[in-house]
């Protein structure tokens, strides 16, 4: 006989509501129009569970913010398990178009926190304290290009760090033009990103003489 689901903890489907509701208000009205109070009302409950769950409005912007990684932080954490593996192209393909999924999911968001500058600089001294943000994910890419290099699968002279940049460069930038003109299509994007990682491709591959063949 099955046992029966265990039951979904209020406290748990509490904070979900406030998270959703918080992400939902921002995309639609933007930081700057919404209110703690608003999100509360909006995900049914009082305002004093908010500050019960999330310690000021930079920590909830932060956990939205974190809530929407989804996949991208899954496919990080395997990259290392990707080293020599496939190609170098398909690799990065699939980190690129992860990390547009979330970017884009972010885009505007982010980009409404530098009205704010008080707020900005709250989020960011978070993300200081916990380790976390853009450059922790550069560092695992860079690590990642720099494991392949030592395998001559990526050119000696390719500088791993300015690749990674590079790259969640090109997945920002394509988030944020898709938001501003409105740019709808999956496979656009995916097109667009697949283009940019050939680019850095062409720079970063072996060439002749040096060890490695396939890319």
């Amino acid at each position: 006989m099955a046992r029966p689901a265990a039951a979904r903890s209020p406290t748990l489907d509490q904070k979900e509501r406030l998270l959703a509701a918080t992400e939902r208000l921002l995309c639609s009205r933007g930081l700057a129009c919404v209110t703690t109070r608003e999100i509360a009302h909006a995900a049914k409950v009082a305002e004093g569970a908010l500050y019960h769950h999330f310690g000021d409005k930079a920590e909830l912007i932060l956990e939205v913010v974190l809530h929407g990684v989804g996949e991208f932080r899954e496919v990080l954490d395997s990259l290392p398990l990707q080293v020599g593996q496939n190609t170098v192209q398909k690799n990065l393909e699939r980190v690129l178009e992860s990390a547009y999924h979330f970017h884009h999911r972010i885009a505007s968001l982010v980009c409404s926190l530098f009205a704010d500058r008080e707020l900005l600089a709250r989020v960011r001294g978070t993300m200081n304290d916990r380790c976390i943000g853009p450059g922790r994910t550069a560092s695992v890419l860079a690590a990642y290009l720099s494991a392949e290099q030592r395998l001559g699968r990526v050119a000696a002279r390719g500088e791993p760090e300015a690749a990674a940049q590079l790259l969640l460069a090109a997945s920002f930038n394509k988030a944020v033009h898709d938001h501003f003109y409105g740019v709808s299509g999956e496979g656009q994007a995916r097109r667009h990103l697949r283009d940019s990682v050939r680019a850095l491709i062409a720079g970063l591959g072996p060439e002749n003489g040096e060890k490695g063949g396939k890319r």
